[in-house]
């Protein structure tokens, strides 16, 4: 399997969150309520993709056009990863590299991750 290293800027990020800071703190506090330390909220946001998200997912990566089929903690990574295909190729890409369209839940979801990992 293939993996892309993009930095946020090179993937070109066409989503803008809507909600507030506000508004992700309650599903940040939902989600990572019963973790101790980093290693397991990371593992409680898995856990949020898998329950609450319907895959795949549209998205882009580098302004081509990607299905994402899961997304998770790879290979020890301290980071989401999502498994995206294109042209019948699946590659791994940090989650925050890919811009997700349509599913306002998982974006959403996105939207918590982001505001949970900070600046």
């Amino acid at each position: 399997m293939a993996e892309w290293t993009l930095s946020r800027e090179e993937a070109g990020h066409g989503h803008v969150s809507s909600a507030t800071a506000r508004e992700l703190d309650h599903p940040i506090a939902e989600i990572t309520t019963d973790s101790n330390g980093d290693d397991e909220a990371l593992s409680s946001f898995e856990v949020a993709f898998e329950n609450d998200v319907r895959f795949p997912l549209s998205g882009t990566v580098v302004g081509e056009d990607v299905q994402v089929l899961s997304v998770g903690v790879v290979d020890g990574r301290r980071e989401l990863i999502a498994t995206c295909e294109r042209a019948a190729l699946r590659y791994r890409v940090a989650l925050l590299d890919v811009d997700l369209t349509g599913d306002a839940d998982a974006l959403r979801l996105v939207d918590a991750y982001r505001r949970w990992l900070g600046p």
